[in-house]
Parts: structure tokens; C-alpha cells; sequence
């Protein structure tokens, strides 16, 4: 009697937790699931102006690795990503450890200072840096002019080869203040036994952070990484106000702004979401990794 009695009331429990759930799964089929599943849909098609649909198979995967500008992207965005992921987690390693050391005043203020560029959308971001930066009256070229180290202002988003450069500068910015968050809570559950036995027995503060801060901050550092990647990845709107979507002549040009371009100047609508598709194979291999550091650690 009591397994019966066991099992109908975790049979009621079941129905009273989906019922509560159910309101988030309904919107996350309407926001997110739904879009997706329409999107592989339309990748197998050649889609008109009228919208008419004829069914072409892999057809705009086949044209999406034939197409120099896909490879293009998919070599800015891999230089974009690993860039902007291993800037942002040295420069946030030097960060944090500075903010750990004992001399430092004001931790909890330089710590709300440091965080402030992480809760700026990448819109603002953007537009922010885009006027810092700009050709003809941007502060950083007033600056570098007055000091005497440029005799023209410098085009940092007209030139192809300092835009690229000047993106990934932006976006470091802003994501190392998540790195410096990450590594700074890695370093405050640090063993302390492991480094007192260490200083004892003579080691210098690079032997301690080598053998001791680094491997203890592993998994710390792996999670860091994996979601950097995947954030700067599918990284549209920053790209997309700083550079116009790709400029000049490509330099900038991410896959996620590929699409767009693609989609809604070409009205390619089958052919972007087919590199859409793509995208999102390579950030479920991502998320996959994710999860499997999680359940390492």
C-alpha cells in the first residue's frame, strides 16, 4: 500500500510541476523552438521574392561551402573568436590577480569598476567605441595628435586592416570583465594550505601561480572559455554597429552579419538559413563541450 500510495503522489507531483512549467515551455516553443525548426525548414529551400518555395535538397549547404565569402567569414569569425577569448581571459587573469593581492585598497570598488563594461549592451558598446574611434573627430585620434604620435587621424574602421584589429579590441573591452569575474571566484576558494606549504618550502610567487593558482583554476577557466566562444561566436549587434555589418570590404564581415546580408539585402532567405544551420551545428558542438566540462567538474 504504501509504494501505491508513493506512486500516485509523485504521479500528482509530476502534473503539478509540469503545470507550472508549462507556461515557460509554451514561450520557449513560440520565441525559440519554433524559429529554429522553421529555419532548418527553410534551408532545404530556394525561396522567391513572392516567397514561393521550390524544394532543393542540401542544395544551399552545397552553395555555402562553395562560396569564398561563407569561408571568408567562417576565417574572421574563427580569428574574431579565438582572439577576443584569449585576450579576455589573460587580460582578466592579470586583472583578478592584481585585485587579490593583499597591498590592493578598494577592492570592492575597483571590482564594480572593472565589471562596468560587461553590463553595457553591445549595442551601446558599440556606438560608444564607434564614436571613441572615429576618423575624423574621435578622442582617440585628438589624443594620439596632441601627444604627438600620429601627424593624420587614422581610419580604424575604414582601413581593412586595422578594422578586424579595432573590433576585436572593442569586444575585449567588454567581455573581460566576465574572464577577471570568473577567475577572481576561482582564486577566492584557492587552497590556502597548498600555498603556505609552498612559500615554506621556498617557491617563488610564478612557481606557486604555475603549480598551484593555475591547475586549481582549471575548470574555472575552461567554463570561462567555453562561453566566451560561444557568446562571440554568434556575436551580431556590436559587429553590425561598429563596421555596418562587415566593412570595409568584408574585413569584419562575421557569419551571423553574413547572414544578414544574405537574408534581408539579398533576399536569399533558403541560402541564409542554410548558413544559419551551420552556425547552429557548430554551437551545439560548443554547448556539448559546455556541458561535459560542467559534469567534469
Amino acid at each position: 500500500m504504501k509504494r501505491v500510495s508513493g506512486s500516485m503522489a509523485f504521479t500528482k507531483n509530476d502534473w503539478l510541476g509540469w503545470a507550472f512549467i508549462f507556461p515557460a515551455l509554451l514561450l520557449f516553443t513560440l520565441v525559440l523552438a519554433f524559429p529554429i525548426v522553421y529555419a532548418i525548414r527553410m534551408s532545404f529551400f530556394d525561396i522567391a521574392l513572392d516567397f514561393s518555395q521550390t524544394f532543393i535538397g542540401l542544395g544551399n549547404f552545397v552553395t555555402a561551402l562553395q562560396d569564398k565569402f561563407f569561408w571568408g567569414s567562417v576565417k574572421i569569425t574563427s580569428i574574431y573568436m579565438f582572439s577576443s577569448v584569449i585576450l579576455s581571459l589573460v587580460l582578466g587573469m592579470i586583472v583578478a590577480l592584481i585585485l587579490n593581492m593583499p597591498w590592493i585598497k578598494g577592492k570592492r570598488v575597483l571590482n564594480l569598476l572593472f565589471l562596468v563594461p560587461w553590463t553595457i549592451s553591445y549595442v551601446v558598446t558599440g556606438a560608444a567605441w564607434k564614436w571613441v574611434l572615429n576618423a575624423q573627430y574621435g578622442v582617440l585620434n585628438v589624443i594620439l595628435r596632441d601627444l604627438g604620435l600620429i601627424s593624420a587621424n587614422i581610419s580604424f574602421f575604414g582601413d581593412p586592416d586595422l578594422a578586424l584589429p579595432a573590433v576585436i579590441f572593442v569586444n575585449v573591452w567588454r567581455s573581460m570583465p566576465f574572464a577577471m569575474v570568473m577567475i577572481n571566484a576561482g582564486l577566492q576558494s584557492l587552497p590556502v594550505d597548498q600555498v603556505e606549504a609552498a612559500r615554506v618550502d621556498g617557491a617563488t610567487a610564478w612557481q606557486v601561480f604555475l603549480h598551484i593558482t593555475l591547475p586549481n583554476l582549471r575548470n574555472v577557466i575552461s567554463v570561462a572559455t567555453v562561453l566566451l566562444a560561444i557568446w562571440t561566436f554568434v556575436q551580431f549587434d556590436m559587429t553590425q554597429v561598429l563596421t555596418n555589418g562587415g566593412g570595409p570590404n568584408h574585413a569584419t564581415e562575421l557569419l551571423s552579419n553574413l547572414i544578414y546580408r544574405v537574408s534581408f539585402n539579398y533576399y536569399q532567405f533558403g541560402y541564409g538559413s542554410a548558413i544559419a544551420v551551420l552556425m547552429l551545428i557548430i554551437v551545439l558542438i560548443l554547448t556539448i563541450i559546455y556541458t561535459r566540462i560542467l559534469d567534469r567538474s
